[in-house]
Formats: structure tokens, sequence, C-alpha cells
């Protein structure tokens, strides 16, 4: 069996020669427990990509469509709101404690707010509880970033991140057409089910294994922790404006297809925006030449700078060619959360490395908020093609305040 295996073949300059296509992946798939760290990376963001939706068509069932999107919006906010304060927890204590004791009492806000939805409940009551599920999610999505910092060398933690990037654009696909399935086939009660069943699995995956926990920190920092840091907080700055600019298209090409009488094009023009982001992200994970660190930022917004404005002129000419232009302008937002996480652990202080994986997911909400909310008015008050031109703007705005961000190299 040995001899099957096939020797690199040397070049002149006595270097071995270019790896083959999947080099990168083949590389980090010999990171010790990659198997096994890849499924808990995967099922904590199928988790997390259900629970939106479910939570919608779960109180929608027994309450008012306006109650079901505010308890929706609570439960965003909890989470968001204490993500920073989870990171921190598990940068400072043992992971088990921590996992198990935001799993315990997320199941129980999990089956309160089912209980008081069923016995219909007030509306104060069922926002109150979903607040609490998201604010006692257990952070794995977030923890397994961390952890991929830890495990691999410089070289394999960009095909890391872009590999995290690519699952959690396949989940965001998946996730909400499974939780949709569940509930209007079966039950408003199976997605909810699915979720804690998964959420169960993933965390036990990471308490029974020790490999896959970090080592805490017992470093006292500043009450600021991560935030102390300069270039960060320009960091989380771009993060917010580019999730804002993302949300802004999320938004804006519904408007636009209802404007031109083609709504029924509005699930391809969002499915070929993610269907682009998730191979862009795979591809640079198999890239081996990449732009230096400080430099691969603002060309990539460069990047998707130009691909929003392509959008925006397609809108002025057909639906069609819109349609065309989406997986394109789509084809870099997943390598930009991929280097957006990368970058922020490189800045992340020792010991920190998750609770600056937090607020970053936490300005992803609030990007995300501001996105919707500013660019939804735009197209109903000002035309969908009015607002689709100033993504573009946006997303520079994002490129000059990331200039200046220096990561620290890794070994």
């Amino acid at each position: 069996m040995s001899r099957a295996r096939t020797t690199p073949v040397a070049t002149g300059s006595g270097h071995p020669a270019p790896n083959r296509f999947f080099a990168e992946y083949r590389t980090l798939m010999r990171v010790p427990g990659f198997w096994r760290l890849a499924t808990i990376g995967m099922t904590s963001k199928l988790a997390a990509s259900m629970t939106s939706l479910s939570m919608l068509l779960l109180v929608s069932s027994a309450c008012s469509y306006g109650t079901a999107g505010l308890a929706v919006s609570c439960s965003t906010l909890g989470q968001g709101l204490t993500a920073p304060l989870r990171g921190r927890l598990i940068d400072h204590y043992p992971v088990r404690p921590v996992l198990l004791s935001c799993l315990a009492a997320h199941l129980t806000a999990t089956t309160a707010v089912i209980l008081t939805v069923r016995s219909g409940g007030n509306a104060t009551a069922v926002c109150s509880l979903a607040a609490a599920v998201g604010a006692t999610a257990p952070p794995v999505a977030v923890m397994m970033r961390s952890v991929w910092h830890s495990v691999t060398t410089s070289t394999t933690l960009n095909t890391a991140m872009a590999l995290d990037a690519s699952m959690m654009g396949a989940a965001l696909i998946v996730g909400p057409v499974l939780a949709g399935w569940l509930s209007l086939s079966f039950s408003p009660l199976l997605p909810c089910a699915a979720i804690t069943a998964v959420t169960v699995v993933t965390v036990a995956l990471v308490v029974v294994n020790s490999s896959a926990a970090l080592v805490p920190s017992a470093a006292a920092g500043h009450w600021l922790g991560p935030l102390m840091s300069s270039p960060l907080r320009r960091l989380l700055a771009a993060d917010a404006i580019f999730v804002m600019a993302v949300t802004a298209m999320d938004v804006v090409l519904p408007v636009y297809a209802r404007q031109v009488q083609a709504a029924e094009l509005t699930g391809l023009y969002l499915g070929s925006l993610a269907v682009g982001s998730v191979v862009g992200s795979f591809t640079l994970g198999m890239a081996t030449k990449r732009p230096p660190r400080g430099l691969a930022l603002p060309v990539l917004l460069g990047l998707f700078a130009l691909g929003c404005a392509a959008l925006a002129v397609a809108a002025r000419l057909s639906p069609m060619a819109v349609l065309t232009v989406c997986p394109v302008a789509g084809l870099v937002i997943g390598s930009l959360f991929a280097v957006l996480r990368t970058t922020g652990g490189d800045l992340a202080p020792p010991g920190q490395v998750t609770e600056t994986m937090s607020w970053l997911s936490t300005l992803d909400m609030v990007g995300g908020a501001a996105g919707a909310a500013v660019f939804a008015h735009l197209a109903d008050a000002k035309g969908s093609p009015t607002a689709l031109v100033l993504v573009p703007v946006l997303i520079m705005m994002a490129a000059v305040v990331s200039w200046r961000v220096r990561p620290r190299q890794r070994r």
C-alpha cells in the first residue's frame, strides 16, 4: 500500500513541483482532527441558519406576524448583545462548563418560548423569552474559528477560514429551506426540535473531546478587551460597513424585482448571489498565491465594489441582465468574510481570539440591521436602481477604513 502513494516530482531548483488543484485543502486535511473540527463547524452553522425562520414560523403559528417579526428581532438582539460576553467566557474559562451552562439555559429558554406560544402567552412574554433564546445560544460556531487559529499555520489558516465561509454560505442556503419544509409540511415545532437536536450533538462533539477545546487564558486585561486595539476597531468598522452593503443587496434586489414586475426572479437573484459567494470562498481556499495580508481586504472590497457597480448598471438594462450579473457580484462575499475573520484573529490580543470573533459577529448584526433599514427606505423612496448605485459607494468606504489595517504575521 505504501508504494501506491505519489511522491512529489522534484524541479530543477530542488523544490517540489507545484501541487495539484486541491493541494491547499489536502494540506488542511492533514491537520489532526480535521474531519471532527469540520463537522462541528458545519453543524453549528446549520443550527444557526435555521433559527430565525424557525422562530418566525413558530410564533406566527399562534400569534400575529408582527409579534413573530418582533420575536425574531429580539432573539437576534439578544444574541448580538451578549456574543462578546460569551466569547470572553470561552477565552478565560474552561470550555466544557461554559458550553454546558449555555446549553442548559438555551434549552430552558427554548422550551419556555414554545410553551408560552402554545398556551397563547402575550407578546411581551414571547419576545422576552425569544431574546433569552438568542442570548444563551452556545457560541460553538464562533469558538471553532478560534480553534482553527490555534491548530493551523499561516498558510492553512487562510484555507480554513475560506472553508468556514463556504460552510456558512452553504448553511444559509440549506438551513432556511430545511426549516421551512419541516414547519410547513409537518409542524412548526419540528424545526425547533431539529435545531435543539443539532445543538446538543454539536456541543457534545466539543465537550467529549478535549482537543477541540481552547486553553483558557489567565491574563486579566482591560475591561474593553480587544476593543483597546485601534487596528481592530478599524477592522470592526469595515466589517459593519461591508455587511451593511451585503444586506443592502439582499433587501434592494427583491424590491427591484417587484418594481419591474419580475417578482418571480427574487429567489433566483438571492440564490445566485449565495451560490457565487460559496464558489468564490471555496476557490479562495484553493489559491496558492494571495495578496499580502495587509492588502487582501482592500483589494477584495475593491473587486466587490466593481461587481456591485456592474449590478447597478445591469439594473438599468433589464431584469435578466441583473440575474446574469448576480453570481459575479457575489463571488467575493464569502472570501471577504473569510479574510475579515483571518485578519481579526491575527489582530486579536493573546487569549482573546474568541471574544474578537464574537465582536465581528456582533458587528455583522449591527451592519445587517442598518443595511436593511436604510436601503429598504431608499429603494422605496428613490427607486431600487438608485439604491443599488449607492452600494458600491458604501463598499469603497469600507475599503478606505480597512486600508491601514495591518495584521501581525503568523508562523
